[in-house]
């Protein structure tokens, strides 16, 4: 094969196998995943995802509250909003902060992040103020969702589904005759 296309088209340089030709030249199987296993996969994804979005939500309704800061000998070094938005008080070379997710899961990401490159003290209420400030009153302490107000995820975790699906792989490695590889 020496093309691929599809809706998003991309440029494909030097040789491509198909699925097909990798799973003869390999010894592999493809396989379909059993019903109640796609089902419980699109379930989770889809709860995930309703999750996601009321957190965003309730941190875009609230872009003003601070979710977290680090202090460093008594001055703030570096802020985290709600939403995920970001102060540092200097210019932190190298320091790359995650563009994915959104709202306490980009807040709590962040946070982690500049914790690794501005060493310090993490305070989440009695906010000091900025420099140049003489009180930290304007800052609106977290909105913090409250976890149970986020819809729930009834699906089993990926981990959890994990040993079913290597079960399905596994049989329709025997259904062809080959031997599946123990792992570990």
């Amino acid at each position: 094969m020496s093309r691929i296309e599809g809706s998003a088209s991309f440029k494909v340089q030097g040789p491509v196998t198909s699925i097909g030709q990798l799973v003869e030249q390999k010894k592999m199987v493809a396989f379909k995943l059993p019903e109640h296993v796609q089902a419980e996969l699109a379930l989770h994804d889809q709860q995930v995802a309703a999750r996601q979005q009321a957190s965003q939500a309730a941190a875009a309704a609230n872009p003003d509250k601070v979710f977290a800061q680090i202090v460093k000998n008594g001055q703030v070094v570096a802020m985290v909003y709600d939403s995920g938005s970001t102060y540092t008080q200097q210019n932190v070379p190298g320091l790359k902060l995650t563009e994915d997710y959104a709202g306490q899961s980009l807040a709590d990401r962040r946070l982690a992040e500049l914790m690794r490159a501005v060493p310090g003290k993490v305070i989440y209420d009695h906010f000091l103020p900025l420099p140049g400030q003489t009180s930290a009153s304007d800052f609106a302490s977290s909105s913090r969702v409250d976890q149970s107000q986020l819809p729930t995820v009834t699906a089993r975790g990926l981990s959890d589904m994990v040993d079913e699906i290597n079960a399905a792989r596994d049989a329709a490695m025997q259904a062809a005759g080959i031997t599946p590889r123990k792992v570990g």
